[in-house]
């Protein structure tokens, strides 16, 4: 659960910063927020492909 939290705390920051310096309009700022949803769920299905790849004993 923490690694759930410091990525949702990473991804609003990098949006909320590039935003910030980019300055994009509103419905672009929440689609990319949007998004964060869609790359945890990658994030989350490649570490545990990655674990599992690591925990398997190899023949």
């Amino acid at each position: 659960m923490f690694v759930d939290l410091v990525f949702a705390v990473g991804w609003v920051t990098m949006v909320h910063l590039l935003f910030a310096v980019l300055e994009g309009p509103d419905w672009a700022y929440y689609m990319f927020m949007l998004a964060g949803i869609v790359a945890y769920f990658g994030f989350v299905t490649s570490l545990e492909h990655a674990t599992g790849e690591r925990d398997r004993p190899e023949n």
